[in-house]
């Protein structure tokens, strides 16, 4: 048995675009929800049969510190292990996709235990185009992995491996399978997103001290929207404007934008001149 784990916040438009296309490799779910007030817990818990929903865990975090990642990752891991060690980690925003079918990858997890797989990670920017400027026209995240005694994520308060890292590593090609990412199908909704990381390392490292990534990294990976984009053989399984299904006063990290600007009277960090700050 294959158990997906998420950890997602108020994007249960999101959800219910992805939770078909995520069965096609998950056999069952597991679900760690972070202070979302858009139904996402409720909708997970109602819908736990017709998905095979295992768990739906809650952080716990509150907005007066800083979460650490790597624990709230551990407990999602954690929970999925009492199930299978085939575990893979995806986050709201991506799908597996490519020509091997379930059964074929659980047998390459039953045959390498204690190993993370790297998958490549596709940006799409439209249906059947992907961007590959830059880092991201190769480019591996640790998505995927095959356990056979409970592992320990390394500590990180912040931006922390998706799955923890056992005796060995290794990757499948992407012509196999790959992870879908629709983080650049939307300039308005990628710019939201990458200023919103801006803000909340702003907000960490004045307010609490916590080591952040600066925020060139964000305008780097923006580039100021000049992207260079190729077709793809795999089109897009899901719509390729599904960011305009969510209103953006909905939108839980525009709003802390606007609230943590105030709050903490946070200058422009350069939001590319989207009139986002």
């Amino acid at each position: 048995m294959i158990v997906q784990i998420t950890l997602t916040r108020n994007e249960l438009f999101l959800i219910k675009e992805m939770l078909p296309l995520w069965q096609r490799y998950a056999d069952a779910f597991v679900f760690m929800v972070d202070r979302s007030d858009d139904g996402t817990l409720e909708f997970l818990e109602e819908n736990k049969d017709k998905y095979n929903i295992l768990s739906v865990l809650t952080t716990g975090v509150t907005e007066n510190a800083p979460p650490i990642e790597s624990e709230i990752r551990q407990r999602l891991f954690d929970e999925a292990f009492k199930h299978s060690g085939n575990i893979i980690c995806l986050d709201t925003d991506e799908y597996l996709d490519g020509t091997l079918t379930k059964e074929q990858l659980e047998i390459i997890l039953d045959a390498n235990k204690d190993t993370l797989i790297h998958a490549q990670w596709i940006q799409y920017t439209n249906i059947n185009e992907i961007r590959v400027d830059g880092p991201w026209g190769f480019n591996f995240k640790d998505r995927i992995g095959s356990y056979s005694k409970p592992t320990k994520f390394k500590s990180a308060q912040m931006h922390s491996e998706h799955l923890p890292v056992p005796e060995k590593q290794g990757t499948i090609d992407a012509s196999r399978i790959f992870i879908a990412h629709l983080q650049w199908l939307d300039k308005k909704a990628v710019a939201i997103k990458q200023y919103y990381w801006k803000i909340v390392d702003y907000v960490n490292r004045t307010q609490f001290g916590v080591d952040t990534i600066p925020a060139s990294a964000y305008d780097a990976s923006v580039n100021n929207f000049n992207w260079q984009c190729k077709t793809f053989d795999f089109p897009l399984k899901v719509s390729y404007d599904v960011y305009s299904k969510q209103p953006l006063e909905n939108n839980y990290k525009y709003n802390y934008i606007k609230t943590s600007v105030k709050k903490f009277n946070i200058p422009n960090l350069n939001d590319w001149n989207m009139g986002i700050h």
